[in-house]
């Protein structure tokens, strides 16, 4: 891991926030009639409902590692609907118990990930944000300026 990341982590009072896809868990995987490509509103809902994409698998090491965290924990993921949103949670709630449901959060559009943010800094003074997606991650850093920490997920690997 990052020493710098390690060393902010240490700090018990400091809250960790984490992207779901790509980070807890592998990125959407779709069967056969539907992927990534082809992807728009309807037809995600419509796989949605068969239960056709809502099949990830959890990052192992990331299981161990984040179930023996202190800090306080949180999932910030951008989700398409409510079916997606119950999915997340029940995952959540099965392969990261550490995780208390109501710190599952849904942003409804990648820009809403800020207001949840904002939310967590007023309440700690300070979080660090771990996501796989590097322009969202400077996107918020910029935002927030030092106060915040965010990190790529390559940054737990290292």
């Amino acid at each position: 891991m990052n020493d710098y990341l390690k060393k902010l982590i240490d700090n018990k009072n400091i809250p960790v926030v984490f992207d779901y896809d790509g980070v807890l868990f592998e990125a959407r995987w779709y069967e056969e009639r539907i992927n990534m490509r082809d992807e728009t509103d309807e037809l995600l809902f419509e796989a949605m409902k068969r239960g056709e994409n809502l099949r990830t698998a959890p990052i192992g090491f990331m299981t161990e590692w984040v179930n023996n965290l202190e800090n306080d924990l949180y999932v910030l993921s951008y989700m398409h609907n409510d079916i997606e949103y119950a999915n997340k949670k029940k995952e959540i709630a099965e392969f990261y118990p550490i995780i208390p449901e109501e710190h599952v959060l849904m942003a409804d559009s990648p820009e809403n990930k800020i207001i949840h943010l904002q939310r967590i800094l007023d309440e700690y003074g300070s979080f660090i944000y771990i996501d796989d997606n590097h322009p969202a991650l400077m996107k918020y850093e910029n935002h927030f300026g030092d106060e915040c920490k965010f990190f790529h997920v390559s940054s737990l690997y290292v």
